[in-house]
């Protein structure tokens, strides 16, 4: 379903290729819509080579971020892992990391593994290198100011979130199903609380928030965290999304669940042996690709939908403004209905 990232050719990487590929060979089923629309993609002349949780690098060097297609000129070996809006974070297999803008490499720093996961707050790079080592990363001294470590992940899921940024505080999520939660004034640590606890494919894949409640996903679980308390929901994730009030989860199961920030069910539909590639959501539509290249457009209520059929997903699939990029193909999510 995922592919490679900056763990591939690594020891934890290859234990996760190893994973999918005893699992592939335990008589999967696959989905079959009753009736499907035949749907063409126009060729992007550009191939996808790297998928990160907030964007995707192609072969020419620029960078799908979710909104816009961004010329970063990135050196070879390098790969977008996050941005804000004045600059975004690439690294490599060897640990090192630049802050380019369209102008260029303005910033650098050495990590002793390649980092996965990062998020640019004024003069701080929050950062998560692969062996789960997470710190800060000071650009006015160039030099770290805080390192902690949680506990060795031995298979990750590639869809790795990003630290997130709330007030004075960061979110960090770690590899193992972990949130820290750090005081970018004191540099100490406010709370520390797990979204599940299971031993592989654990790390946190989707962080994010709606209003003032925290949505945090692993591959197993649907965390929700307000003053008001916790609320889980526990369920094997392919993807999630959100708008300003619902929770839209793409189960591996097939479902698709439109939740509210308790993660109460509000509606939900399911399509019997979907293996979800990638998913997202504009305005009034919810869109899911399944990997045989079947396209389902539903609204946001779930009680409509219609079913494109495209060719195959042989490789990294990523939805930016509006536009789903797969293999060397775009579709122009806006033009197709669910009616």
């Amino acid at each position: 379903m995922h592919n490679k990232n900056l763990l591939s050719f690594t020891p934890i990487g290859l234990v996760l290729l190893l994973s999918f590929v005893f699992l592939g060979c335990s008589g999967k089923q696959y989905y079959e819509p009753k009736s499907t629309s035949s749907l063409s993609g126009s060729n992007m002349g550009d191939k996808l080579i790297h998928y990160s949780r907030d964007g995707a690098t192609l072969e020419s060097g620029k960078v799908l971020t979710k909104t816009q297609i961004v010329d970063l000129e990135l050196e070879n070996g390098f790969y977008f892992i996050n941005h804000n809006r004045s600059a975004a974070i690439t690294a490599d297999l060897q640990g090192n990391c630049n802050i380019v803008t369209e102008k260029g490499t303005v910033a650098s720093a050495k990590f002793p593994k390649a980092l996965v996961a990062g998020t640019l707050i004024g003069k701080y790079l929050v950062y998560v290198l692969q062996n789960n080592h997470y710190g800060v990363y000071d650009f006015s001294q160039n030099k770290t100011v805080y390192t902690n470590k949680s506990n060795k992940a031995f298979a990750i899921d590639t869809r790795i979130a990003n630290p997130l940024s709330i007030d004075k505080l960061v979110v960090i999520p770690t590899l193992d199903g972990k949130l820290t939660i750090l005081d970018l004034d004191t540099l100490k640590v406010a709370k520390e609380m797990y979204v599940s606890t299971e031993s592989s494919l654990n790390n946190i894949i989707f962080l994010d928030k709606i209003k003032n409640t925290l949505i945090a996903a692993t591959p197993n679980k649907i965390l929700s965290i307000s003053a008001k308390g916790k609320k889980e929901l526990d369920t094997a994730v392919s993807e999630v999304a959100i708008t300003n009030d619902s929770v839209f989860v793409f189960a591996v199961d097939g479902r698709i669940l439109k939740l509210d920030e308790t993660l109460s069910v509000i509606s939900e539909n399911k399509f019997k042996f979907a293996h979800f590639s990638v998913a997202g959501l504009n305005a009034d539509k919810v869109f899911a690709l399944d990997k045989q290249g079947y396209l389902i457009v539903a609204n946001n209520t779930l009680s409509k939908h219609k079913v494109y059929k495209l060719s195959d997903v042989d490789s990294y699939a990523f939805i930016s403004n509006g536009q789903l990029y797969f293999d060397d193909e775009i579709i122009n999510l806006n033009t197709l209905s669910y009616e």
